[in-house]
């Protein structure tokens, strides 16, 4: 997801599409580091429930990130005899704990566990408020910005620095759309320097796979050392 060029309009219009840009990048990325699934340990559940701080939960099996490419939230695949016990607190976050290293059979950790959450409240229903609002608020603000990245593509003046397509391809890179900060200070911050380069697409495709592939092992590498609860991701 990213945000290319401004229209063939009057140049006083670049500023503007260039901060409403910005500023509905950071409202989606903020909300969608705040509202993905966060992989931790059972510390953090014990903590949760001493707390008071589980307002949902469920037994799952893993992720179903479909819409995660789009902007949206991986979700948990819901499954009664699932290793992974899910839950969301009353701030909206999700966190999950995969015991099945512990085993599975009565008096397991998985067990003991499943069984002083049921003592709260029954497996799944309603997740609270917070969680409500960004599953829906997430999605919605990575629309927006793409819809708003893909008008100024079409029907703006042609990029200083690259093609449409190779903008295009480059404006799918993850992990948080980071493409459209890319965007944001090659066309729009970056001193002209007058010279034009037209790089294709293919070249943007090939950019795109490259350091999109980096990017996911640094966000791998960052969750193992800083832990799931800063490093989110399903």
């Amino acid at each position: 997801m990213s945000a290319p060029m401004l229209s063939s309009g009057p140049t006083a219009r670049r500023p503007v599409l260039c901060a409403v840009l910005l500023v509905g990048w950071l409202l989606w990325a903020v909300s969608a580091w705040w509202a993905s699934p966060r992989p931790v340990d059972a510390t953090w559940l014990d903590r949760d429930l001493a707390a008071g701080r589980v307002v949902g939960w469920e037994r799952a099996q893993g992720w179903i990130d479909d819409g995660v490419f789009l902007g949206g939230l991986a979700q948990a695949r819901t499954d009664r005899q699932g290793t992974m016990i899910v839950w969301t607190t009353p701030a909206g976050q999700t966190r999950a704990v995969d015991l099945a290293a512990d085993g599975t059979g009565p008096g397991s950790p998985l067990d003991r566990y499943t069984a002083r959450l049921t003592a709260i409240r029954a497996p799944g229903g309603d997740p609270g408020a917070p969680a409500r609002v960004l599953s829906v608020a997430v999605p919605g603000l990575a629309v927006a910005v793409g819809l708003a990245w893909l008008v100024a593509l079409v029907s703006g003046a042609p990029p200083r620095h690259g093609t449409r397509w190779f903008w295009f391809w480059l404006g799918l890179l993850p992990p948080f759309g980071l493409g459209v900060l890319a965007w944001l200070y090659v066309e729009c911050w970056r001193p002209p320097t007058g010279r034009v380069d037209r790089h294709s697409g293919l070249l943007g495709l090939a950019w795109g796979f490259a350091v999109g592939l980096v990017l996911s092992v640094l966000t791998i590498g960052l969750r193992s050392a800083l832990g799931g609860n800063v490093v989110p991701g399903g």
